[in-house]
């Protein structure tokens, strides 16, 4: 028995051993599995610094935002969402490589930090790294596809792909980021926005109008808003419509020049000239720096006069191309490079009888502007008038190059007239 109980004893040690051995080798084998870093957790003190960056970035204080993002990183290194905030500092100032450093950072800490790859790629399309930004969403989104602002920005990285190489796909696959993202969080207006943009380029005008109702449902009080939705009811011929829009970005904003501008545009185009002009006779008064706000002021009273030729009433018709021919050297006068300014003066001058002071502003006009087609082509037929043929028919080869498919009648004519005289254009 005793014998037994030695045997017994010598079996146990030997269990004992073996078991030892085996606890050992899991533990080496565990340890190559899990090789890389753990990711441990911040301390009290760095959540503090990171949690106050927080707040003064929200507060639009980078310099103090940046600070405590720095705090936190010098008491944790490994702090992955203080070197993401730290990032998001640099982004907001313009700095993208620092930012792109401080995001593949954080990726370096942690492979399944999804937020890095949103803020890294938003940094990467803002380089203009079309390809690197969608790769690293991408990326992002296979770590967490619930993040509605990665979804945005790829969605604007397809966009700025079809405006590289002008495939459709690269716009529906940018229309099927923005629905997911307001899909994700359904207030986000600026996403709504971008998507109506999209829509309304396409002519999907109802989408269009759709998802500018949906920005509206979160900010009714958003005077440019309802600017781009009236914008969106012209183009798709519901005046009244758009009116209405016009008339609430106006009342919303009274001070807005965009909102008065497209209500007197809107004006202009349903020939309404009286109410047209007020709108703009407004605007112009209230910023007399504005040439945009005296050349639609011009051009209106240019549009009216022309109704009254037409009817044969020269006089009245007369005293608006003279108001035309004011507003139009007022808009030169602020910016002389306003090529349709001068275009336009010269119709002014030219209905009024002045066709030399007409010449010259068509040949300013075309000296800033080579390829302004209707000047080139009114220059032509000032340049016939005088018997000047070879400056005519020179001038009529550069108006066909610049026309394409604008002018199709205007382009036969000049073509035939070309042709009679049996003269060759420049190459």
């Amino acid at each position: 028995m005793q014998s037994n109980l030695k045997n017994s004893l010598a079996n146990n040690r030997l269990l004992l051993k073996t078991l030892c051995l085996l606890a050992l080798l899991s533990f080496c084998f565990s340890s190559s599995v899990h090789a890389k870093k753990k990711i441990t957790k911040p301390t009290e003190r760095a959540v503090y610094h990171n949690n106050q960056g927080i707040t003064f970035l929200n507060q639009n204080d980078i310099d103090r935002a940046e600070f405590e993002f720095k705090t936190a990183i010098e008491l944790f290194p490994d702090y992955v969402e203080a070197y993401n905030n730290l990032g998001i500092v640099y982004k907001m100032r313009g700095d993208y490589t620092k930012a792109a450093a401080q995001f593949e950072y954080a990726i370096k800490l942690d492979r399944n930090y999804a937020q890095a790859y949103s803020h890294l790629g938003a940094v990467y399309l803002a380089q203009g790294k079309i390809d690197d930004a969608i790769s690293t969403m991408k990326k992002g989104l296979k770590k967490d596809s619930t993040i509605a602002d990665m979804h945005y920005n790829l969605g604007l990285a397809y966009l700025e792909k079809n405006r590289i190489d002008k495939n459709r796909s690269w716009i529906e696959m940018a229309e099927r980021e923005f629905k997911t993202a307001t899909e994700l969080d359904p207030n986000l207006v600026h996403v709504h926005k971008t998507l109506a943009e999209v829509y309304a380029s396409l002519g999907e005008y109802e989408l269009a109008i759709i998802r500018y109702r949906l920005a509206l449902g979160n900010e009714p009080q958003s005077a440019e808003l309802w600017t781009k939705l009236g914008n969106v009811y012209l183009q798709k011929g519901e005046p009244y419509q758009a009116q209405n829009c016009f008339a609430k970005a106006a009342e919303l904003k009274p001070e807005s020049i965009e909102s008065r501008m497209e209500m007197g545009l809107f004006y202009l185009k349903e020939k309404r000239y009286d109410e047209a002009i007020n709108e703009f006779k407004q605007l112009a008064n209230n910023n007399p720096l504005n040439e945009t706000a005296w050349y639609r002021l011009g051009t209106a009273y240019l549009s009216w006069g022309e109704e009254f030729t037409l009817k044969g009433e020269k006089m009245q018709a007369q005293n608006y191309y003279k108001e035309a021919e004011v507003a139009l050297r007022k808009a030169k006068e602020i910016n002389p490079q306003m090529a349709d300014a001068s275009y336009n003066l010269g119709l002014a001058l030219l209905k009024q009888g002045k066709t030399l002071a007409a010449q010259k502003e068509w040949e300013f006009t075309v000296t800033i502007d080579p390829k302004h087609a209707r000047a080139l082509y009114n220059l032509a037929l000032v340049y016939q008038m005088q018997g000047r043929l070879t400056d005519c028919l020179n001038t009529l080869c550069r108006f066909i190059l610049t026309a394409s498919n604008q002018f199709p009648i205007e382009t036969e004519a000049a073509k035939q007239m070309i042709k009679t005289n049996d003269y060759k254009c420049p190459d």
